[in-house]
């Protein structure tokens, strides 16, 4: 649950990336706002058949399943570190919209993605509303009918013809219509108490994700702009838009 969003940001923009993808695409026509926004959700469908292999020229990773190595998350009295993460169904995406804006460097995609499933390690404790939480084991959860909505503020860095494109910042939301999820052995593997607090997480799901949520971002914000200019840096801004016209 934690780790989603991370996951799903990192994985749109990295649509943009170099290598022999990079090298496949058209370019596209900032002179014409219709045809740049055909253009960007034609890239984001193409990063499909990437997903499963990662695109090695960049040293971007595979995306499906997609690993991360951990993510902390600190709300109030609750810390937790999640790590080992493995993330399956990114490549299922559909993508809804991609919007961008050439004068003022803003791009905005919405996804949906009909299943995630995410396992992995946990250690937590702390409360979750009223409730003590405490325990150390494995975990899994299951997003369904996920949306994503992803705002992007792009920033040209270098001097031309060795610009790049780069991301300055990021505003990502995320939504899910169910969610499901365990944690073993919670309090050392007390079978009744461990059971009562995963009743109470999916009984409670939505308010649980609401809670999480802003802390959840802003670790997303910083995971996703690494992994995103890591991928953009490879290759020369005019690989993805061509210059525009200047009146």
């Amino acid at each position: 649950m934690w780790t989603s969003a991370a996951i799903l940001f990192a994985s749109l923009f990295v649509s943009i990336s170099a290598g022999k993808f990079g090298d496949s695409l058209k370019q596209c026509d900032s002179n014409n706002r219709n045809a740049l926004n055909t253009c960007l959700f034609k890239i984001v469908e193409d990063l499909r058949p990437f997903m499963p292999t990662g695109i090695p020229e960049i040293n971007v990773p595979v995306l499906d399943p997609m690993f991360i190595q951990s993510v902390n998350l600190v709300q109030g009295e609750f810390r937790s570190t999640f790590s080992q993460i493995q993330v399956r169904g990114l490549s299922k995406f559909t993508t809804i919209s991609v919007t961008a804006d050439p004068d003022t460097m803003v791009m905005k995609l919405r996804l949906s993605i009909p299943e995630l499933r995410i396992t992995g390690q946990y250690k937590i404790s702390g409360r979750i509303f009223v409730l003590a939480v405490e325990g150390t084991g494995t975990f899994w959860n299951i997003l369904n009918n996920v949306t994503v909505d992803a705002t992007s503020n792009l920033v040209l860095k270098g001097n031309a013809p060795n610009q790049n494109l780069q991301v300055a910042n990021n505003v990502l939301d995320l939504n899910v219509s169910k969610m499901r999820m365990r944690l073993n052995n919670l309090f050392n593997g007390d079978p009744i108490l461990g059971e009562t607090v995963n009743n109470f997480l999916n009984e409670n799901s939505q308010e649980v994700f609401a809670e999480v949520k802003p802390e959840m971002a802003k670790q997303v914000g910083e995971l996703v702009i690494k992994v995103m200019n890591d991928a953009l840096g490879a290759l020369p801004a005019d690989k993805f838009v061509s210059t525009r016209t200047r009146s």
